[in-house]
Formats: structure tokens, C-alpha cells, sequence
């Protein structure tokens, strides 16, 4: 019996249901066969793992039937035509074949990588031995190769179940604005749900490293994830970073180790009863703030009144890089000490794994950790990757507009900053009430292109040399304001505000539009009332955040961290800052600029008297550059082995979960 539908459309989402199911069945076979490789799913709300995978499952499915679904749909007549209907067919099937032997390959090859298959694994098919271990596969998963040929069967007869009723001609006026409706519709409905199910101008194409927004157990990604996703967002990027090997794997560690602990520090008033408050304020690059940039010209109007004047009050980093190019980078920096270099981190698939990040170090002090930002929840993979490192407590335009209404949304990204920030003050407040310190990150949203300012303040702001010179204004002006308001809190005064940018944005001096310092960043550490105040024109980085604020806390464990703790002179001697930018690696120390092209240092220059670079002292090698230039080849193979082998635990941590698992 074949079951008939007027619409073309509804025949189309009938046959894409088939391959939901066939996809569903093979998630069952993929727990079922791996379950001793995952944590009981019960450590995660089965709702929850459902609206993952049915989420991941649906773009896979619209990525493979992308080619199925035009065909369908066309607003042509010959689309009625008997051989254009068998190549239909032949496309739906071949396609979905592909896709689903690649999902029930991902059943079988998990124990070995305990990872899905992404692109990179593919290098297999180059291996002289991939044939004879292709043919011991098959010959050992048999059965797996029946289930495939029975999800076949199920596609085959489920397509041919389904048909379109035999319809009266309707005229070319109806027929073609009906069937380009069916194309707007479905249009509609695959973009929206390729970017994570949201029309948010602040969402991207979602990624692997999502399939935290419905888990915080790394095991229970894998359950979440379905191929053929994770093959087709791996293209352009392997399962590797470039395999950098300059030393013995001994020595390499021993000049760039992650593991570290931290030194006791008695200094000014911080301890384990301090709130720490992380401030990221979008694009608010140094080239922008007349207090940490000598290219304003006399008389000429700050875009930054209120970071220049508590920057009066705070111990200041003079000299600090950024790790990464976009937003996206920044929090693996703070968070996680792991820098971004050729792609963004958490675009690889080898961001997906377990951490033990600062929140989670937090935490273990006894502190409340909680995220703001104004835009949606899927923005740029922030809360997944929170969830990741220990955020307990996030707060997202969803949960702004579910108290506030959707009055105050800028348009494009999010909430406005003035609006905002009074929710993250009460929300602090809140926090306060607990009786714990709090550890909170806040991420600043309005000073990002168009750079618009709110509706009645169009006045406020003058423009400057730039386009987001008012837009930053606009912020700094929502950031005093904010400011203002907390200063009488009880938690004011004891609360270490940490205040970065997330990057820089462009400049209008040549200085800041050439390495290093197009990567400059404000850092301040900001105690009130206290004496933790002055310059620190050593370099700094986003990654040696994190091990400098545990340092500060005394905390007493090992912990994973690129970075390096700011107030150990001892790890800090010779510390350097590295970028990657134009396929080659900025290497930036407190006197000296090197461009490494991963083989040689091919330019050096003092970048304090020389910011264009103009002079290559290359020549001029010392034992010291060669010294740097070791110390950064040992940073770079150390970083390619670990993100190659999703190894971001500390040593003690790692072997621990490796016991566990083996038991």
C-alpha cells in the first residue's frame, strides 16, 4: 500500500523522517556497542541528549540531502517525469548510503580513537596498509555491514512507500509560485537550523564543540554528535595541527612544560575570600585608549574616559598580546590557557575533550562561576565551551529577555551594554547573597561592527578617526555607568576586577596595523581600595592569565595551562608572546620581535624603537635569540602534540582518568 500526499512538500519531509529513523538506530548501536567507553548517560538529562542529537542528526541530514531536497522541490514539470523521478531517487539513495555507512563505520572505529571520524582520518586511505586493515575490519564488524544493508532496505521501501496524488494540471501561474514557495520554505527552515536552530546574526554554522550547549560530560558528545556532521565540518581543517617536531619529546617538555603548580603569594590583599571578576570587552584593542596608546595626538579626545581613569588605580600590563584573531579565541585563552593560532581552536575537532580550566580550578576553591553575555546562547560557542571548563551559572540575552522582555535587543547581536550590565550587577548581587566568593566572566557586546548606538543616544557620542571609535565610547560610557552603580555593593571592595579586550579591531596609525602590536590588548588587575596598583611593562598574554590568577590564590594542585604564571620570576624568565598571523608565527619577548615560518626565525626586531620593523637584526643573532628561538620551538611542538592528542589535563589528571578508564 503506498501512502499519497497532495504536497510535494509533505512527501519530502516524510522521506527525510526515514533517514531521521535510520539515523536514530544507528545512535542506539553506537551507545550500545561503546556504552563501556561512555559515562552512564543517566549523568545527563535524556531530554537533553535527545534535543542534542536530534539537532546534530538534522544537520547532517539537510547537508547530505541538500542536492535531494532542490531536486524535489524544483518548480518544473518535468519533475513529474518518470526518469527524472528514478534520478531523484538515485540521489536520495546514494547519498543517504554514503552518509549512513560513514554513521555506522563511526559504531565500529570509535574504540580505537574514542572520537567520531572527522576529515583528517581519511589520511588512512593514502596508508599502504589501508587495504588489508580495511579487509580485516569488515571481516571482524560482519554484522555491522547487515545492520548498514538493513538500514538501506528500510530507505528503499520507506521512499517508494510514500508518493505524490495524482493532481488536475494546475496553471503555470499556481504551479510555479507554489512549488517556489516550497523552496522558500525549506530554504527558511535549512539555515535556520545550520546555524544551531536561530536567526541570530551572532550564531555560526554550528560545530562539533556545540554538543556541549546539551552535556557537560565530554564522553556524552560522542553519543550527541552523528556523521556525516562532523566529516563535512572538518573540511579545510585535518584532525591535526601541523605535526612540529624539533627535539626530543623529553627535552621539549622539559623547556615548555603544561604541567604546573603554583608558588605561594602573600602580596597586597587578595586570598581565596577575593571575588574575581573577568571583564572582556569586545574589540577594545590598545590602539583605541589614549592611556595605553602614544599615537593620540595632543589635544585629541579619548574614546576611553573611564578606562583611562581607573587605570590610574589598577596594576596595569603594559605590554600584552592576544592569543587568537577573533572573539572565538579568547576564552580557550583566559579560560583554558590554549591559544588559537592557524584556525580557531574551538572550530577543530580536537577541542572536544576534557579540561580541567580555570572555572573548574575555581570551583574547587569553593567559588560560585557564572558567564555573562548579551548575545543568544550558541554565540560564537561560548557557553558550550563554558560548560566544558566548570561554568555553573550562564546568563544570555534568553535568560535577559525571559525577565526583561525583547525590548532592549540591538537588532543584530544582542543586548545593549547599558542594558545589560544593570542585569549582570543584580545578578551579582545574588551571588553575593551566598556567602561564597564568586569567580564571574563578563562579555561586552555592543562594540562590534555595525558599531550602532541606541536610540537616544545618538547625540552622546562624537564621532573619531574611526568608525568604532563611537561605538566604543558607547561602551566605556555603559562600562562607568556600571561601575558607578556597584561601587557602594558590599562586595565592591573586595572583588579583583581583571579588564581585557577580547582583540584588537584595526587602527589609524601604521604602529598598531603591523606586528606585534596589532595583537595589543588592555590588561589591568583592578583591587579597590587597595595597594595593588602600577605599571608591569613585561609581556603578558591571554593564556598566562590563568596561571597567574591561580598563582595569586595559592592554588594547590597541578593544573594544564600553555600560559605562564606572570609573578613566578622563576617560570617567567625569558617569557615570551606568540601569535600566528599571515602563515607565520609572532614571537614577541620584552625587546625583541621574531617572525618564525616553523623552520627558521626569519626577521628579529627591537619593536619598542623599531614598531615598523624596519631594520632585520637577523644577523645579529646572540645566544640569547638562539636561546628564545628554542624555548618557542619547544612552545610549538608541545602545543601540536597536545591538541593532537586532545591532551589538556594535567599529568597526574590525565594518568588518573586513564587508570579509571582502563578498569
Amino acid at each position: 500500500m503506498k501512502l499519497q500526499f497532495k504536497s510535494r512538500l509533505v512527501v519530502l519531509l516524510i522521506r527525510l523522517l526515514l533517514v531521521y529513523v535510520a539515523f536514530m538506530l544507528c545512535r542506539v548501536l553506537f551507545y550500545t556497542f561503546n556504552d563501556t567507553l561512555i559515562d552512564p548517560v543517566s549523568a545527563t538529562p535524556m531530554w537533553s541528549l535527545i534535543k542534542g542529537s536530534l539537532m546534530f542528526d538534522t544537520v547532517s541530514i539537510i547537508y547530505i540531502n541538500l542536492l535531494f531536497i532542490f531536486l524535489s522541490l524544483i518548480p518544473l514539470r518535468i519533475s513529474g517525469n518518470k526518469k527524472y523521478q528514478n534520478a531523484t531517487f538515485a540521489v536520495f539513495m546514494v547519498f543517504n548510503g554514503l552518509g549512513l555507512l560513514v554513521n555506522v563505520a563511526d559504531i565500529f572505529y570509535y574504540p580505537f580513537k574514542q572520537a567520531r571520524i572527522v576529515l583528517g582520518d581519511f589520511v588512512l586511505l593514502k596508508d599502504d596498509s589501508f587495504l588489508p586493515l580495511l579487509g580485516d575490519f569488515v571481516a571482524d564488524y560482519w554484522y555491522g555491514f547487515l545492520f548498514y544493508f538493513g538500514l538501506i532496505a528500510l530507505l528503499w521501501w520507506g521512499y517508494k512507500a510514500v508518493g505524490q496524488k495524482a493532481q488536475p494540471k494546475a496553471s503555470n501561474r499556481r504551479f510555479y509560485l507554489e512549488h517556489a514557495a516550497y523552496i522558500v520554505v525549506m530554504g527558511v527552515l535549512v539555515a535556520f537550523f545550520i546555524r544551531g536552530a536561530t536567526f541570530s546574526a551572532s550564531s555560526y554554522p554550528i560545530t562539533m564543540n556545540d554538543a556541549f550547549l546539551y552535556t557537560e560530560n565530554p564522553t556524552h558528545t560522542s553519543v550527541i554528535l552523528s556523521n556525516p556532521f562532523c566529516i563535512l565540518r572538518t573540511i579545510g581543517r585535518s584532525k591535526d595541527v601541523p605535526n612540529l617536531k624539533y627535539f626530543d619529546e623529553a627535552v621539549a617538555q622539559n623547556m615548555a612544560p603544561t604541567t604546573h603548580t603554583s608558588m605561594d603569594w602573600d602580596a597586597y590583599d587578595i586570598d581565596r575570600n577575593t571575588n574575581v571578576f573577568v571583564i572582556i570587552l569586545e574589540s577594545f584593542g590598545k590602539a583605541h585608549i589614549k592611556s595605553f596608546s602614544d599615537q593620540f595626538k595632543p589635544g585629541q579626545e579619548t574614546n576611553t574616559p573611564f578606562i583611562d581613569s581607573i587605570m590610574q588605580e589598577s596594576y596595569v600590563f603594559t605590554n600584552t598580546f592576544q592569543n587568537g584573531r577573533r572573539s572565538i579565541d579568547a576564552l580557550p585563552a583566559i579560560w583554558a590557557s590554549i591559544p588559537s593560532f592557524k584556525d580557531h581552536f574551538l572550530s577543530l575537532p580536537n577541542s572536544v575533550a576534557a579540561y580541567h580550566g580555570l572555572p573548574e580550578c575555581m570551583d574547587e576553591m569553593g567559588y560560585q562561576t557564572a558567564f555573562f553575555h548579551g548575545g543568544v546562547k550558541e554565540s560564537m560557542g561560548f557557553v558550550s565551551f563554558g560548560k566544558t571548563t566548570g561554568i555553573k551559572n550562564f546568563y544570555s540575552r534568553e535568560e535577559y529577555e525571559a525577565e526583561n522582555g525583547n525590548g532592549d535587543f540591538d537588532g543584530k547581536w544582542g543586548i545593549w551594554d547599558h542594558k545589560f550590565l544593570p542585569y549582570v550587577h543584580k545578578k551579582l548581587n545574588g551571588m553575593d547573597k551566598a556567602q561564597k566568593p564568586f569567580f564571574a566572566t563578563l562579555f561586552t557586546l555592543s562594540s562590534h561592527h555595525p558599531y550602532s548606538i541606541p536610540e537616544g543616544m545618538e547625540n552622546k557620542f562624537t564621532e573619531g578617526t574611526l568608525p568604532i571609535h563611537r561605538a566604543i565610547k558607547y561602551s566605556d560610557y555603559a562600562l562607568g555607568q556600571f561601575f558607578n552603580s556597584i561601587k557602594n555593593e558590599p562586595w565592591f571592595n573586595n572583588t579583583l576586577f581583571i579588564i581585557t579586550a577580547d582583540h584588537s579591531s584595526g587602527a589609524d596609525s601604521p604602529k598598531f596595523n603591523k606586528q606585534p602590536y596589532e595583537y595589543s590588548i588592555p590588561l589591568m588587575f583592578f583591587k579597590p581600595g587597595g595597594k595593588f596598583k602600577g605599571k608591569d611593562d613585561k609581556v603578558m598574554q591571554h593564556m598566562d592569565i590563568m596561571p597567574t590568577l591561580l598563582g595569586m590564590l595559592d592554588y594547590d594542585k597541578p593544573y594544564f595551562a600553555f600560559g605562564t604564571d606572570h609573578f613566578n620570576k622563576t617560570t617567567a624568565k625569558d617569557h615570551f608572546a606568540v601569535n600566528h598571523s599571515n602563515g607565520v608565527y609572532n614571537c614577541t619577548t620584552d625587546d625583541f620581535c621574531y617572525i618564525f615560518n616553523e623552520k627558521d626565525v626569519i626577521t628579529k626586531f627591537a619593536y619598542k624603537t623599531d614598531p615598523l620593523g624596519k631594520h632585520n637584526l637577523i644577523s645579529k643573532k646572540t645566544a640569547k635569540d638562539e636561546a628564545t628561538i628554542r624555548a618557542l620551538k619547544s612552545f610549538l611542538q608541545e602545543y601540536s602534540i597536545h591538541v593532537n592528542n586532545r591532551d589538556y589535563l594535567p599529568k597526574g589528571e590525565k594518568q588518573a582518568k586513564a587508570m579509571a578508564l582502563n578498569k
